[in-house]
């Protein structure tokens, strides 16, 4: 398998560009981090998950 690669739509248009460490996102959209910035992603996502207020309480 290749080196993973990314692509951001710009106003320029598109640019490729490189990830610098293990992280990546597949073809289907879904990202994985690399170690280092695993645990860091993690906390940045779920607090942006909190402050957009995109969940509810579901009571079992």
């Amino acid at each position: 398998m290749g080196e993973p690669k990314y692509s951001k739509w710009t106003v320029e248009g598109d640019k490729k560009i490189k990830w610098i460490c293990g992280c990546f996102q597949t073809t289907d959209g879904f990202f994985k981090f690399c170690d280092r910035h695993d645990e860091t992603l993690k906390r940045a996502i779920q607090s942006q998950i909190d402050e957009l207020d995109m969940t509810l309480i579901v009571e079992d």
